[in-house]
């Protein structure tokens, strides 16, 4: 697995407001700041992040956001511990925690939440999730699609942290400068994530894969072609050209609809209309 992040300053994704400002994830807290009580210690924190956001000197503006990083690592660190067993190190798991915590540091401004966790511990979750969103392809759409999923995901995270909401697809176009379709077809991608293994222990020493007998690997082969033969012959003529073209060659609809002579809205109405036909055709 790619490293998600370096052991000591993840840097900041592109295009982040933080660009150029690097906050490490030190190994231990400050005891001067863990000593004291949690609402003690949240009313602190929270001062640190409002005299940072102020502070025009930068060495000190980042010291002030390295003590709020530092008092924070064992949180991280928690909700790290929640996605072990999926896959991914402990330890990339920890880095991607520090790195949304980073962060949310760097993304603090004042009135944003009256308790500075209720903002910080979405964004590491955040951060968790998108990882595996976009690590774990079953089968991998066009980097395209990968692409606009990554950035609705992180619109979606926003806007949830701005308003308590989340946002509706013609919004999420609008905040990732796209069309509605390609945020239904981005949304689409979800189904190709890679599905929990069948050798991965459930507890007790039971693997999912022993409650299953054992298969011919050519039968199975066999019945799928026919059961996609039958599926297909459910379809018109305009309809397999369609599905030759998305998921036989990669074709994006605007590039589909420009080969055929209709809009990019209407091809994607051809493709929920194919899906519905198909699911129709496969529970008969």
């Amino acid at each position: 697995m790619d490293s998600p992040a370096p052991a000591v300053e993840p840097a900041p994704p592109a295009g982040d407001s933080g660009a150029g400002e690097a906050v490490a994830a030190p190994s231990r807290p400050a005891a001067t700041i863990s000593s004291a009580p949690s609402r003690d210690r949240a009313c602190r924190m929270r001062e640190l992040l409002d005299e940072a956001e102020s502070c025009v000197d930068e060495r000190r503006q980042q010291r002030l956001r390295q003590q709020v990083v530092t008092e924070y690592l064992p949180v991280a660190r928690s909700i790290a511990a929640r996605y072990s067993g999926r896959g991914v190190e402990r330890s990339d798991l920890d880095q991607l925690a520090y790195l949304g915590l980073v962060k949310a540091v760097r993304r603090w401004r004042p009135g944003l939440s009256e308790d500075f966790l209720q903002f910080a511990v979405p964004t590491i979750v955040g951060e968790i999730k998108r990882y595996f969103r976009d690590h774990s392809w079953l089968v991998r759409p066009p980097r395209r699609i990968q692409e606009l999923r990554a950035a609705i995901n992180e619109a979606e995270q926003h806007y949830w942290q701005r308003k308590g909401a989340r946002p509706t697809d013609t919004e999420l176009a609008k905040l990732c400068d796209t069309t509605e379709a390609d945020v239904v077809e981005a949304r689409g991608a979800t189904t190709l994530c890679r599905p929990p293994s069948l050798d991965e222990q459930q507890g007790a020493g039971w693997a999912m894969a022993q409650s299953w007998g054992a298969q011919d690997d050519e039968i199975g082969k066999i019945e799928d072609r026919m059961a996609v033969g039958r599926l297909l012959e459910a379809l018109t003529d305009r309809e397999r050209q369609v599905v030759e073209l998305r998921f036989g060659q990669g074709w994006s609809q605007s590039r589909i609809g420009a080969e055929i002579g209709v809009s990019q809205m209407q091809v994607s109405r051809w493709l929920r209309a194919i899906a519905l036909k198909l699911r129709t055709t496969w529970d008969g």
